[in-house]
C-alpha cells in the first residue's frame, strides 16, 4: 500500500485486503483502520457507514477484469477469435478465483446484496455495477467479430457472451466446492484453465463455423 495515497484510497485499498484474509464478515472498520493506518474514526470522514466502504473495495477488485473486458474492442480482427476468448477466459477464472469467497459474503448479507440490487454500487461507465457488466463488453467483442466476418451467425451474442462468462465461474465452483475439482467434470488431463477456456470457446462456435471461419480465422 502506498503510504503517500490519498487516504481514502488507503483505506478502500486497506478494506479489500482485509476481505481478501479475513472475509467480509471478518473485516471491521477497526482492522480497515489499523492496516490503513489511520483512526477508525477518520473512515467516517469518507464513507457513511461499513457497507458502504465494502461495496466501493469490491469495486476496486473489479476494476482490472473490466478493463480486461473494455479492451476486447480492441482486438477485433486481431489475432484470432478463439485465442482473444481463451486468454480474456483465462483471466476471468483467475478473477473469480479472487472474489468467489467475497462475493459468497455479499450474497448472504441482506443489507450488502441490496447495495448491488438497487443499482448503488457504481461502474466506471456511470451505470451500476452488475453481473452484466461484463457480459455487454463480450456481447459486443463477438458481435463485432461477426461483422468482421470472423464468426458465422451464432446469435444471440449476449447468450454467448453470457455462457462464456458462466462457464468460468463454473470452473471455480468445481475447484472450490467439488471433491474432484475440475477433473470430476473432465476426467482427461486437459483441467487447466486455458484448455478448459478452449474447450468451451470449440464448443461455443467450432462446431458451427464455416470453412475459412474455424477458431476465428478469416
Amino acid at each position: 500500500m502506498d503510504p503517500k495515497a490519498p487516504m481514502r484510497d488507503r483505506i478502500v485499498t486497506a478494506a479489500l485486503e482485509c476481505m481478501r484474509e479475513r472475509g467480509v464478515g471478518g473485516t471491521t472498520t477497526r482492522s480497515v483502520a489499523r492496516r490503513a493506518g489511520v483512526s477508525e474514526g477518520s473512515i467516517y470522514n469518507h464513507f457513511a457507514n461499513r457497507s458502504e466502504l465494502i461495496v466501493e473495495a469490491f469495486g476496486l477488485a473489479t476494476e482490472a477484469i473490466r478493463g480486461r473486458a473494455r479492451e476486447l474492442e480492441h482486438l477485433v480482427g486481431t489475432g484470432s477469435v478463439e485465442e482473444n476468448l481463451v486468454t480474456l477466459m483465462a483471466a476471468v477464472i483467475d478473477f473469480f478465483r479472487e472474489i468467489a469467497p467475497i462475493v459468497g459474503s455479499i450474497v448472504g448479507d441482506p443489507e450488502l446484496r441490496s447495495w448491488f440490487t438497487e443499482g448503488k454500487v457504481p461502474g466506471q461507465e456511470g451505470g451500476p455495477l452488475t453481473p452484466l457488466t461484463g457480459v455487454v463488453e463480450v456481447s459486443g467483442y463477438l458481435e463485432h467479430e461477426h461483422e468482421a466476418g470472423r464468426l458465422p451467425g451464432r446469435g444471440p451474442w449476449v447468450v454467448c457472451a453470457s455462457m462464456i462468462i458462466g462457464a468460468c465461474l463454473h470452473y471455480v465452483y468445481l475447484e472450490l466446492l467439488s471433491p474432484a475439482g475440475i477433473a470430476g467434470l473432465r476426467p482427461d488431463d486437459e483441467t487447466s484453465p486455458l484448455a478448459h477456456s478452449r474447450a468451451v470457446v470449440r464448443a461455443l462456435f467450432d462446431a458451427h463455423q464455416e470453412p475459412g471461419h474455424r477458431r476465428g480465422r478469416s
